[in-house]
């Protein structure tokens, strides 16, 4: 990062989480707002406030207002450091993998040797269980299989499988206003990606016919 730019790192790591509060003050307020909407409607409308038309627009905008939320609160709370005294410490990926695996119910093949990187171990963890639980939503549980590799310099997780939804796209799948193939929202691998790249790392999709590789990696030693 060029000197200039460090200024304004810090800035953003000190200002993110009453950003994220202040931002999310007035979509509360206006959530509360659509729902008074709605009951005045139901007052002065009477019969016509079950109008199927408006019940859908109070919805949608309930919706849309709660996702917003939702990804203020990934974005600005995951971009910068754990809030508190969390130090960092040396996390052995491999045991992370195998805890955060068993949790989702995946069968994950590991390497025998312990392999560590230099962080905030929480985070690490929270990277897994979500790099997990988005690829399991995305793909068919039939078939899918995991794995975890050292290559040089560099811890690779790796899960393979068919895509769930006929309409998969790899160039959506990690937005943060992506949907599951049910239509909830769904930020998961977008905020798997964001906690990587804030250590070094990154999460990757290929697809190959009807197949799709999500790749979790990060580099070893000290981030």
């Amino acid at each position: 990062m060029d000197r200039w730019l460090e200024d304004f790192a810090r800035t953003a790591f000190r200002r993110s989480s009453d950003t994220a509060h202040d931002l999310k003050t007035p979509l509360n307020v206006a959530v509360l707002n659509v729902e008074l909407l709605r009951m005045r409607i139901a007052k002065l409308a009477g019969a016509a406030a079950d109008d199927e038309k408006i019940l859908a627009y109070t919805r949608a905008i309930e919706t849309e207002l709660r996702r917003m939320a939702q990804i203020f609160d990934v974005f600005f709370l995951l971009s910068t450091p754990p809030k508190g005294e969390e130090e960092r410490a040396a996390v052995d990926l491999c045991a992370v993998c195998a805890e955060a695996s068993a949790s989702i119910g995946i069968d994950l093949e590991l390497p025998k040797t312990a392999f560590s990187i230099l962080a905030h171990g929480s985070r690490i963890r929270q990277a897994y269980e979500l790099f997990f639980e988005g690829t399991t939503k995305a793909l068919k549980a039939d078939g899918l299989r995991a794995a975890a590799e050292l290559v040089p310099e560099r811890f690779d997780v790796t899960v393979t499988g068919e895509p769930a939804a006929d309409d998969f796209e790899v160039t959506k799948i990690f937005k943060f206003y992506y949907s599951d193939p049910l239509g909830n929202a769904d930020l998961s691998l977008a905020a798997a990606r964001l906690i990587a790249e804030t250590y070094g790392g990154g999460v990757t999709a290929e697809q190959d016919r009807d197949k799709v590789v999500f790749r979790l990696s990060f580099p070893l030693g000290e981030r």
